[in-house]
């Protein structure tokens, strides 16, 4: 009962998650584009503060779930250091996916926390907003691209025989 609750948990989580990076990415950006800088800035920093707590509520979520998944499939913490847990092609599938997981949370981090925030910020010039916005997109467009091959990857973990 508690697997099928994990279960639950981790793709109601992803969902969200997903969900998020995707609406962002290709609705309230593209979207928010149409209006006067200042609103699109007050828009965009209010959408990203309301993301961020939700979406980084819901990858803690994945990662203890995860973990707890892994672990009830037979993983220890030596089995998955040493990579002796993925030898089999079902958890080499996995471990492929953990391989993505690893700098989608590293680059959404860094969106999240430090770049998004700043191209946001008021008093700095039209040229900085306009690097950062850059920047921003296109760690925008690494993590929707990372989070549609961890789904696909996170399909065949689920369900080899597909």
């Amino acid at each position: 009962m508690i697997y099928r609750f994990a279960i639950a948990i981790h793709v109601f989580s992803a969902v969200i998650w997903v969900g998020g990076v995707l609406f962002i990415g290709m609705i309230a950006v593209p979207a928010a584009k149409k209006l006067d800088d200042e609103l699109r800035r007050k828009l965009l920093d209010d959408l990203g503060r309301r993301f961020r707590t939700v979406g980084w509520t819901a990858l803690g979520l994945l990662i203890t779930t995860g973990i707890y998944l892994m672990w009830n499939w037979g993983a220890t913490w030596s089995s998955v250091f040493d990579l002796s847990f993925f030898e089999h092609a079902h958890t080499r599938l996995l471990g492929y996916k953990l391989l993505l997981v690893i700098p989608m949370l590293v680059i959404s981090a860094l969106h999240d926390f430090w770049l998004g925030p700043r191209a946001t910020k008021e008093g700095r010039s039209d040229q900085e907003i306009a690097q950062d916005r850059k920047l921003a997109a296109w760690m925008g467009r690494a993590t929707g691209s990372l989070v549609v091959f961890i789904i696909l990857l996170a399909v065949f973990v689920a369900r080899p025989w597909a």
